[in-house]
């Protein structure tokens, strides 16, 4: 039986440094999204767009000079993601994956009673990834608000069981305006 254990043993130490090491976490290969933005509610369809890394440790918009990444065209997607050098890699997706609503959001919140569609949540998503990419701290009740609408909204939640007072839509309302205010001092638009 010694023997046995002293043999194994060597085999042990013999076979181990050829053994391939496994990654304790899984790897998930990153891809990108292509997001539009509508923010004008006369608008039909996305105004502007960005590209969104996903599937990865951190999912972000394209940057570049710590700035976040928009463009007017889809057909620029390959020229805005050159400017991000650590996603530059990728391929960028030739089709709109995600729309955030801006827009339509807004008009949600401030009056209505449901979102069936889910339009709120997509763009309290794909904010809280933008904001993210800001570095800016976004002040902790407007965190907290927009965090709890989230889980509300996950939930499915009806609105108008969310906002029973009207003065709740006008503090999200603060909360989702502040976000648009930040994303826009952090971002630059390439037009061509």
């Amino acid at each position: 039986m010694r023997r046995l254990v002293s043999l194994s043993g060597s085999l042990y130490h013999s076979l181990m440094p050829h053994l391939p090491v496994l990654n304790s976490r899984p790897q998930h290969p990153e891809e990108l999204v292509l997001v539009g933005f509508r923010l004008d509610p006369r608008h039909e369809g996305a105004q502007f767009y960005t590209l969104l890394a996903v599937g990865g440790d951190n999912e972000r918009p394209i940057t570049a000079g710590e700035r976040i990444v928009f463009f007017t065209r889809p057909e620029l997607a390959a020229k805005a993601l050159a400017l991000d050098s650590a996603l530059a890699q990728l391929t960028p997706p030739q089709e709109m994956e995600t729309f955030c609503d801006i827009a339509q959001t807004l008009h949600l919140v401030n009056s209505q009673d449901t979102d069936p569609e889910g339009v709120i949540l997509e763009c309290l998503l794909i904010f809280d990834d933008l904001v993210r990419a800001t570095r800016l701290h976004m002040p902790d009740r407007y965190q907290g608000m927009l965090t709890e609408l989230a889980a509300r909204l996950t939930e499915r939640s009806a609105l108008r069981d969310i906002f029973r007072k009207h003065a709740l839509r006008e503090h999200v309302e603060d909360a989702l305006m502040w976000c648009i205010g930040a994303i826009a001092a952090k971002s630059w638009m390439l037009a061509e």
